[in-house]
């Protein structure tokens, strides 16, 4: 049994009996890590709400090979993220980041382009002019970090790039299966693509480039929004298998 600190953000949390709670962290280090917090709830746990959803600190913990879970020593919070709090539609989505990373990272597999791109996020969140749109530019460079980033530019059938006059006309074809874009020519053999206008695709274009300092200046239409929603959403249902409770909240209520 190894002692190991890293950087470290909560991205779930658990009541395990009456005192205790299992917490899922993020960690550049080590990938996500599963730890047990013994007594946290306690009144005299000096780990008390330093252990909170999306809290940001230093970790420390005993590692031990082949065990699921992990027991925590100590917890040093270094960003609590308190003006997402403070926010009711900022809280919502920052959850969901959350639970994005959850459904999709794996254990025990270090990424630290993701813990660098949630850290990130959080502190941009605290004052995006367009939350949803912050989330769409999460989506595609949180799904380009971990391996499943669509292809936008050429066909991912044929290999064609897929600009031109036909594209202006008619859209482009989005398929979640073969994931990206279809040209004219391979549009049906996914009967489930739908169509997204070329100026929705070259806004996801600029939000998998664009640094976050960048996004307060960028401008979306609200059918700009209801495409990449509906193309990046599908895509993620499509590679985590699971409906998001966070994300499935955000549709309902805001």
């Amino acid at each position: 049994m190894a002692a190991q600190k890293t950087e470290a953000i909560v991205i779930r949390t658990f009541p395990l009996k009456e005192f205790h709670k299992i917490i899922t962290f993020y960690t550049p280090d080590f990938g996500k890590i599963k730890a047990v917090a013994y007594g946290v709830k306690s009144p005299k746990s000096k780990l008390g709400g330093s252990l909170e959803l999306l809290n940001h600190g230093t970790l420390l913990f005993q590692h031990r090979e082949n065990r699921e879970l992990q027991n925590i020593t100590d917890f040093n919070l270094i960003d609590g993220f308190s003006a997402i709090r403070s926010d009711f539609t900022r809280i919502t989505y920052g959850c969901y980041f959350a639970e994005l990373v959850d459904s999709i990272a794996s254990e025990g597999i270090a990424n630290p382009e993701i813990f660098d791109l949630l850290q990130t996020t959080y502190q941009f969140l605290t004052h995006a002019d367009d939350v949803p749109l912050l989330a769409r530019g999460f989506e595609i460079k949180f799904l380009d970090c971990a391996g499943y980033g669509p292809e936008l530019s050429r066909c991912v059938h044929c290999g064609l790039g897929v600009n031109g006059a036909a594209t202006e006309k008619f859209g482009i074809a989005f398929s979640v299966r073969y994931g990206g874009v279809l040209c004219g020519d391979c549009k049906n053999r996914d009967g489930a693509a739908f169509t997204i206008a070329p100026g929705s695709c070259e806004l996801l274009k600029m939000l998998r480039k664009s640094e976050w300092e960048r996004f307060n200046r960028i401008r979306a239409s609200t059918r700009n929004h209801k495409e990449l929603k509906r193309a990046l959403g599908s895509f993620i249902e499509y590679h985590t298998e699971r409906n998001l409770k966070s994300l499935r909240f955000i549709e309902s209520v805001l």
